[in-house]
């Protein structure tokens, strides 16, 4: 019971301020949203825009895997944390470089502030360096979880000494995806390590999940390589190429698309067992869907032509559609030992889930129908563009009032009783 207490109450504050910042950070891209679509709004509601950035990218993103990963990797190998103190400095200085970006991007500030970068840097370091030394710790099972999950600590601190050395963000489709591959790495890492046995207490297929940390490992050199050479048009499609074959095979090495018997398992579950299986069946198949698609964006912004409709859904059919829908299937298999309580899954509804879909869904129906310049309409045509903005503009709203509806159904599927009693 120390153990858990141990790696529990250490990811707790990283868990709650990036869920915090998530929510923040979903309301000013709300905004934007309903912005680009042609609702006009006033001038420093526009400018906030880079916030929703620094406060999902910086800062939920980061802290939310800096959460987990403390929480989970010392976990697999029942081990204490380095330093729990290392960790709370760790979450200091993230928060603090936080801040500053925020003072720096309000205030306007065309001089760097320092403080920013070394803050950063530093608790980007004590993170890496606590993880690195649990992974010396060789686990008794799918020891090749730990290479994505190293993979994943090289890249975090990569692209923030790539972000910080420019102290600004670039545009780049390929710069926005390698923020989304440390994530993704760290969800790859702890699905080969927990979903088959989730699934039916089967082994992962080894070999093909090899092959994919190898192409992902090409598609993350290939896309640094792109952001020094710029001129070389092969490096984005190589890397967006190898991204999409290491998706796909990862998800067919984990069973993420089935491939074996689970019958048996069905006709011998019921009540809480079967509700939890089936929300994990549900969550990892349209999540993996969501990802190729997402994927297939970046490669058709790349081969076809750099169109805004394959950037922006490129970015968040990733963000959201995987990555939202991961954090939602896992949350709650990681809340139990952080709050002491036990949610029980027979009391979860899907509305979260449809409600993440039908935004997506109006994203690409608000990018298809809303992608020209809004000055090249004609007057009539200008006001159904209007009416047209504010139906599709409410794309980001529906994410919010999912996370809201997330977050009620958990709480109310806690029950009252501790585990730690």
């Amino acid at each position: 019971m120390a153990n858990t207490i141990n790696y529990s109450s250490a990811s707790r504050p990283f868990i709650i301020a990036s869920i915090t910042l998530l929510f923040v950070g979903s309301f000013i891209g709300s905004i934007w949203m309903m912005s680009i679509f042609g609702t006009n709004f006033t001038l420093w509601l526009r400018d906030i825009f880079q916030l929703h950035k620094i406060l999902q990218v910086d800062g939920f993103l980061t802290l939310l895997i800096m959460g987990i990963g403390y929480m989970i990797i010392p976990r697999f190998r029942n081990v204490q944390i380095l330093s729990v103190k290392l960790v709370y400095i760790s979450f200091i200085l993230i928060l603090l470089s936080l801040g500053l970006q925020i003072i720096q991007s309000i205030g306007d500030i065309s001089n760097p502030l320092p403080w920013i970068v070394i803050s950063r840097i530093v608790g980007i370091l004590i993170f890496v360096i606590v993880l690195f030394w649990t992974l010396r710790i060789r686990p008794k099972l799918l020891g090749l979880s730990d290479y994505f999950v190293a993979l994943c600590l090289i890249t975090l601190l990569t692209v923030n000494l790539i972000d910080l050395s420019k102290y600004s963000y670039s545009n780049s489709l390929i710069q926005i995806l390698l923020w989304l591959l440390f994530p993704l790495l760290m969800i790859f890492g702890i699905e080969y390590k927990t979903l088959p046995s989730f699934l039916g207490y089967i082994r992962p297929l080894k070999i093909l999940a090899v092959v994919s940390l190898l192409l992902i490992s090409v598609s993350i050199i290939s896309g640094l390589a792109s952001l020094v050479y710029l001129d070389i048009s092969l490096l984005p499609i190589i890397f967006s190429a190898t991204l999409f074959a290491s998706a796909m095979i990862f998800a067919i090495a984990i069973y993420a698309f089935g491939g074996f018997d689970n019958s048996e398992i069905l006709s011998l579950i019921s009540g809480e067992k079967k509700a939890r299986y089936t929300f994990i069946i549900i969550h990892i198949r349209i999540s993996f869907a969501f990802l190729l698609i997402g994927i297939t964006m970046v490669l058709l912004f790349y081969v076809v032509g750099q169109y805004y409709i394959f950037y922006d859904l490129a970015i968040h059919i990733i963000a959201i559609g995987f990555i939202g829908l991961t954090i939602a299937l896992y949350l709650p298999l990681m809340l139990p030992p952080i709050i002491g309580k036990i949610i029980h899954f027979t009391n979860f509804n899907k509305i979260p889930l449809i409600l993440i879909i039908i935004s997506l869904c109006m994203r690409v129906g608000g990018d298809l129908l809303l992608g020209q310049p809004y000055s090249s309409y004609s007057e009539d045509a200008m006001n159904s563009h209007r009416l047209l903005s504010y139906f599709f503009g409410m794309s980001g709203w529906i994410v919010v009032a999912a996370m809201f509806v997330f977050v009620i159904m958990i709480k109310r599927s806690m029950k009252e009783q501790s585990l730690v009693e």
